[in-house]
């Protein structure tokens, strides 16, 4: 049993490490020229150039992203006043950059929404999880989380991950700082619509999303060798907040989209 158990951690890790590249954004400065970039990556800010898409480029919705945005778009509003008096944590209010956990549930002041899961089927990934898949130590991890490292000071940041521990499907909470790469003013239009150039008859779309204004890009599974890629950006405080969905087997979007709720009502 224990052996079967490692097994499947193994493949779930396995499956993580490959979303996370796609991730990564690739930047060299070294001058010698931009060099081929991995099809499944995220886009470079090598060549300190930026385009924008105009609202008219946007390509259809097809259903299920359009049932997602539905779904994000409920309201915490509607529940009762005791579902609400204990939904954010008193500490919200002094909440570091990347965000606080309170038992099966994240806070994210910065973009102001939170994820709850049950614990099982969804579960968030440790920082000693976070830290083997990334790359990085278990310090590191630690360091960001709890403030004593700041993601102003580094290019791309973890703040939460999610992971379906039946298909390996995942919610991934990423930070992008363009400050890094010497581009303050970069939008999260921008970095979608870069995105973007790398598949076939994609754009990047403005929606509402947990109600607010998101950027939004959404692969197709098969233009994508992990499953379908759904990536939702903003940008708050110099920092482009990306909320990453790769869909794997007969997982859906509306599935993992409600986990999310706005944060505040």
């Amino acid at each position: 049993m224990r052996k079967l158990l490692r097994q499947e951690r193994r493949k779930m890790t396995k499956k993580l490490a490959g979303i996370l590249v796609a991730l990564t954004i690739l930047a060299s400065f070294s001058g010698c020229g931009k060099e081929e970039e991995d099809p499944y990556s995220s886009p470079s800010f090598t060549d300190g150039k930026v385009s924008t898409a105009s609202e008219g480029e946007a390509t259809s919705t097809d259903a299920s992203l359009t049932d997602a945005l539905m779904i994000a778009s409920y309201s915490d509003a509607t529940r009762s006043d005791a579902s609400m008096t204990d939904a954010i944590p008193a500490s919200l209010t002094d909440a570091l950059p990347m965000g606080v956990y309170n038992k099966n549930t994240y806070f994210n002041g910065l973009a102001e929404f939170k994820i709850k899961v049950d614990g099982d089927k969804w579960k968030f990934l440790d920082a000693v999880e976070v830290a083997s898949a990334t790359g990085a130590s278990e310090d590191y991890v630690n360091n960001l989380w709890y403030g004593y490292k700041s993601p102003y000071d580094e290019d791309t940041t973890y703040a939460a991950i999610v992971s379906n521990s039946q298909s390996g499907s995942t919610i991934i909470v990423s930070y992008v700082n363009p400050s890094s790469y010497m581009m303050p003013d970069y939008s999260a239009k921008e970095y979608l619509t870069m995105a973007a150039k790398k598949y076939d008859n994609v754009s990047a779309r403005t929606v509402t999303f947990l109600g607010r204004q998101y950027e939004c890009l959404d692969i197709p599974k098969d233009q994508n060798e992990l499953g379908r890629r759904t990536q939702f950006a903003i940008k708050q405080d110099g920092i482009i907040v990306l909320i990453t969905f790769t869909m794997i087997d007969d997982t859906t979007l509306d599935e993992a989209v409600r986990l999310m709720t706005p944060l505040y009502y």
